[in-house]
């Protein structure tokens, strides 16, 4: 390498990193932005059917002991078991079916009848089953999750170029260095995108499941606040629910971006 390519390279890191620097500086700018217009309006016009955003920092810190911190772990406990569970089924099953035609054919239809079920609506039964407490939430938030690793597993198993599978077959590669080798790496950036798109559907199955029925977690504060008519309470456990989400989003992006480096590379 060049020491001409060499500054190149480092000139369009400098270059990446100063515009992502500029994007968060912008994306902060108008965070506080929409903060200010948002306290103002409120001022301005009656937060009746709303609430200030200085009002939830105040009930932030009035709930900012270990009562919130329980609703937080419960809901968090609920996403984290139910999408590690939903996520080695479904991608196991888009393993097995995408590379068995046969069992594709027999089995696909009927995952795909079950999908078109609104997940949601299985709550009240998972209740009556598994009771109020964690676990029918768990399984709530697994069913809803391996509908939608399955089909991102399956289809990125589907796009794999025949050719590469067709060349181990001609080295004597075993079942098990096709999936490692080609088919596992292949399906990866899928699975990834399926973890990305799965996320925020487990949050809302967990949320969903609390606010029908349960001790703890952040839909029981929703559910709480709404009896009460207590909208800084709704709004409150909303922005909190909107940090998790958007944490965990950056967090599989990160972990994303790490184990896939070869495929930046690449491009």
């Amino acid at each position: 390498m060049t020491g001409r390519s060499v500054v190149s390279t480092d000139q369009a890191v400098r270059t990446k990193a100063g515009e992502r620097r500029a994007v968060l500086v912008w994306q902060i700018a108008f965070g506080l932005g929409a903060l200010a217009l948002w306290e103002l309006t409120g001022r301005v016009f009656g937060s009746t059917w709303t609430s200030l955003p200085s009002q939830i920092a105040q009930r932030l810190l009035l709930w900012g002991g270990t009562d919130l911190f329980r609703h937080v772990y419960v809901t968090l406990t609920e996403v984290f078991v139910g999408l590690a569970l939903g996520t080695v089924a479904g991608v196991v099953a888009g393993l097995a079916l995408g590379r068995t035609q046969t069992l594709a054919l027999v089995l696909r239809p009927i995952i795909v009848t079950l999908y078109s079920v609104p997940l949601v609506t299985m709550a009240p039964l998972l209740i009556l089953w598994f009771g109020l407490e964690m676990e029918s939430k768990i399984v709530l938030v697994t069913v809803v999750v391996f509908f939608l690793m399955f089909f991102n597993t399956f289809a990125g198993v589907q796009s794999i170029d025949p050719l590469l599978v067709t060349t181990l077959d001609l080295m004597g590669a075993t079942t098990l260095e096709r999936y490692r080798k080609v088919i596992a790496p292949a399906a990866m950036a899928w699975i990834f995108s399926g973890i990305k798109i799965a996320l925020p559907y487990a949050l809302s199955a967990a949320t969903t499941g609390e606010l029908l029925g349960g001790s703890y977690g952040l839909g029981t504060l929703l559910s709480r606040a709404g009896s009460q008519f207590d909208m800084t309470g709704l709004y409150t456990a909303l922005i909190v629910l909107l940090v998790i989400g958007i944490l965990l989003s950056e967090g599989v992006a990160f972990v994303e971006n790490h184990l896939l480096r070869w495929r930046h590379v690449a491009e």
